[in-house]
């Protein structure tokens, strides 16, 4: 095989066809071999091993009745896969007959078409573009969609920010924390239960739930903080200039709005509450957003429980570096620009330095000074 027909065969998709007749796999790859690069299997099993083994099989073709694994149990393993690009993947079912119950089944099932052994050339190709078209153009969309939540600032359920925001916001708090050598504090939430509570609720009335209770922390924050969504039920709150004593008490003060709630489900009142957790820059030694969004989920996730409030340890803080005495020179300079506060800590250190020349100009101008207390400081 030629270079120029290596690159054209890479450029065509690749379609997985499994059947145990050897002449409908034949038939197939005659329909389809001049278009697209074509791998085969004799049974189900086979073909689910060779899917999880090749990434880039863009459609499969898989008949019902197979050894090993029949063709609705290779369905229904692909539809379950954990793996996005394996669950995904366009399937087409090909039967000896065209029966509309078998039909349902199979799209009821998860299959994205249904054809027959006797399928002519054009119809088969028509039916095998059409699908890998519809896929191409979903994980476009997907693609898309992943794009914009990413970079996306404003939460489509609650109406706070995201996490996105949330980490333009720590990067700016950090660095100027750095600069300044200040402590920037991060909390947590997180609604305690929440999934069985949203399967309980519903998706609708638990994105109602989640907005009402963001709205009640909103409420309770200042205008500069950033209040964020990050998954599920987990909110953040970061806070411009905030202490870790002062976020310990507003995270107090908001777990208990959060556990007086009063959240109504069809004449039945829920009882909410959530856990809390705080993380530090400065006691837990974090110099990004990622570390310090680990440390507080470390923190949240370290033990089960509910209703909680969960803080740093503290650290105790390092004694302060006692300012240098100034030289004689710097000295007389800030007595000259009126900084005498600045000089007055440090008069004994001064006077100890300019003993020698008072001496020697007592001595020598025989001013008469005494100089027993200067002598005496000194020692």
């Amino acid at each position: 095989m030629t270079m120029t027909e290596q690159n054209a065969l890479a450029a065509r998709a690749r379609l997985l066809v499994v059947d145990d007749s050897r002449i409908v796999r034949a038939t197939i790859r005659k329909h389809l071999t001049d278009e697209y690069d074509i791998v085969e299997e004799a049974d189900g099993e086979a073909a689910w091993q060779r899917l999880l083994a090749d990434e880039t099989i863009r459609l499969l073709i898989t008949d019902l009745s197979m050894p090993e694994l029949d063709g609705m149990g290779l369905l229904a393993r692909i539809r379950s896969s954990s793996q996005e690009q394996v669950r995904q993947l366009p399937v087409i079912v090909i039967s000896g007959e065209e029966d509309e119950a078998i039909k349902h089944r199979c799209v009821q099932a998860g299959a994205n078409d249904f054809i027959t052994k006797s399928t002519d050339r054009v119809e088969m190709r028509t039916r095998v573009k059409a699908s890998l078209d519809l896929a191409a153009t979903r994980r476009e969309r997907d693609e898309s969609r992943q794009i914009q939540a990413q970079t996306a600032t404003v939460d489509a359920v609650t109406g706070v920010g995201t996490q996105h925001l949330l980490t333009l916001q720590l990067q700016q708090l950090l660095a100027h924390a750095q600069r300044h050598s200040r402590d920037v504090t991060l909390m947590l939430i997180e609604i305690d239960h929440f999934p069985p509570l949203a399967a309980k609720l519903g998706e609708r009335l638990a994105g109602q739930m989640l907005n009402l209770l963001a709205k009640l922390v909103s409420a309770r924050l200042r205008q500069e903080d950033t209040f964020a969504r990050l998954d599920g039920a987990l909110f953040a709150v970061v806070s411009q200039g905030s202490t870790l004593a002062g976020a310990q008490v507003q995270a107090e003060r908001l777990r208990h709005a959060i556990g007086h709630a009063r959240v109504n489900f069809r004449e039945e009142q829920l009882q909410v509450t959530a856990s809390l957790a705080l993380a530090s820059s400065h006691s837990d030694q974090a110099d990004s957003p990622q570390t310090l969004l680990t440390a507080a989920l470390a923190r949240l996730r370290a033990a089960p429980g509910e209703n909680r409030l969960l803080v740093p340890e503290a650290i105790p803080q390092p004694a302060p570096v006692p300012t240098p005495a100034p030289q004689l020179a710097e000295a007389l300079t800030l007595l000259q620009q009126g900084k005498a506060n600045e000089i007055r800590p440090h008069l004994p250190a001064l006077l100890a330095n300019l003993l020698p020349l008072l001496e020697l100009a007592n001595v020598e101008m025989g001013l008469g000074w005494s100089l027993e207390k200067l002598r005496g400081r000194e020692k």
